[in-house]
């Protein structure tokens, strides 16, 4: 249950009063978010203002016992679904006043409390994400106009909302809330799309040869690859070659550091082929890891990590255009020891991971969050012989991110995922790989 309020009470005129009444009974006509059906598992700032209160948090340091959002709001603002879905109640009590709570795919419920009036749309009625559901009021334990914004799963508060919010911060109504809900989307990002170079729907691979030639592999969704395409001389003086679809279209691009540390970025055709290069960085050559083909961020675009040569990890946040979006993410220090590095989505949680071995040859799996990892797990050991490795994505089409690794006689071998951050029996793909300068 929600507690009152300790902002100032805040005089409403009979004017005021009465246009908020109005505003209750007839849906406006325009909302600053179209109401479009969604599937990406997104949810959307449900009205505008500052943050003053999250779960257990009271904004000013001090812990408070509080189940949700607050967002401040004048009287008769628009309040919207944050997601798509069917209106679960519409009631009204004490404490949260007048309030409407939403049922959302995998078994999410959102609480928009202190309505001016009961919302607009009667249980069962579908909603989708933007659509105005009711206006902003103070009814209830509160004596300030406000929406108090609260997630569910599975009849559990959602304490993970506090992610997506910043303490007195403002937010926009119908702009996206920068925090992943693992099973609410049908639509999540293809671990596939970001290998995928020739637009068949299976993950390819690029080799460096020896003389330096770029190649592409296409892979057939069986865990073989056949060389079909040769770009001459592309990367004979780069390094870093990095599979990702840095631009969302579903066609895999790919970057790399060349020697004068510029970042270049190839984008996918989709054929086999590339459009023009562009620059998107500066400092990348000496880089220690490059990585990306996932979702660290938890904002729905696929963004890159890089480790610098002092062992800081950054996450560059993807822009969803083709470039990186400002401000970085820098997780620390601490990753110099590690031999290899590879994102991907490697528990099919629709989150970014890392698969990481270190100097030891231990296996390690990181299993991301938003903007950072959890603690890691062992997944393996003896993983020194290794002259490269890349995956992430899903070569042996089973819908679950793999690992390729090739030992000192050039022999590449298939590490299928088994969809929890750990790999089932390997299976070798080819005796030719020993002339590879990487492959990725």
């Amino acid at each position: 249950m929600k507690r009152a309020s300790r902002w100032r009470l805040v005089r409403v005129s009979a004017v005021t009063a009465m246009a908020l009444v109005i505003g209750a009974l007839v849906p406006s006509l325009s909302s600053a978010t179209p109401a479009a059906a969604a599937t990406d598992g997104q949810m959307i700032f449900p009205a505008s203002g500052n943050i003053q209160s999250k779960v257990g948090d009271g904004c000013l340091g001090d812990y408070r016992p509080h189940e949700g959002i607050d967002i401040t709001g004048s009287g008769g603002d628009p309040i919207l679904a944050a997601y798509d879905g069917v209106i679960k109640s519409r009631t009204s009590n004490s404490g949260y006043g007048n309030y409407v709570d939403i049922q959302h795919p995998g078994g999410y419920v959102t609480r928009y409390a202190h309505m001016v009036a009961p919302g607009w749309y009667e249980p069962g009625t579908p909603v989708v994400r933007g659509q105005q559901i009711g206006v902003v009021g103070k009814t209830g334990a509160t004596s300030a106009n406000h929406l108090h914004f609260e997630v569910r799963l599975n009849g559990a508060v959602y304490t993970q909302i506090n992610d997506g919010f910043t303490c007195l911060s403002n937010v926009r109504r119908g702009d996206l809330i920068p925090l992943f809900f693992p099973g609410l989307g049908t639509d999540p990002i293809s671990t596939v799309a970001s290998a995928d170079y020739t637009g068949d729907g299976n993950a390819d691979l690029m080799t460096v040869a020896g003389n330096g030639d770029l190649q592409l592999r296409a892979g057939n969704g069986a865990g073989v690859f056949q060389k079909t395409a040769t770009y001459a001389g592309l990367a004979s003086i780069r390094r870093h070659i990095t599979h990702a679809d840095l631009n969302g279209d579903d066609k895999a691009d790919f970057l790399s550091a060349r020697s004068d540390g510029a970042l270049e970025y190839f984008a996918g055709a989709g054929n086999g082929g590339f459009q023009a290069v562009a620059i998107v960085g500066n400092g990348w050559y000496d880089m220690l890891h490059v990585t990306s083909g996932a979702d660290y961020t938890g904002d729905g675009k696929q963004d890159v990590i890089g480790v610098s040569a002092g062992g800081v990890m950054t996450i560059f946040r993807g822009s969803g255009w083709g470039g990186f979006a400002t401000p970085y993410v820098t997780l620390g220090g601490g990753w110099e020891g590690f031999h290899f590095l590879v994102g991907g989505d490697f528990d099919n949680d629709g989150r970014g991971d890392i698969i990481g071995i270190d100097d030891t040859g231990t296996l390690y799996f990181y299993p991301g969050g938003v903007n950072g990892f959890g603690a890691r797990r062992t997944a393996g050991a003896g993983w020194l012989e290794f002259t490269a490795l890349t995956g992430g994505v899903d070569y042996n089409g089973d819908e679950r991110a793999d690992l390729l690794g090739r030992t000192p006689a050039g022999e590449l071998f298939l590490y299928p995922g088994n969809g929890r951050g750990g790999f089932n029996a390997r299976t070798l793909v080819s005796a030719d790989a020993a002339d590879y300068l990487t492959l990725e």
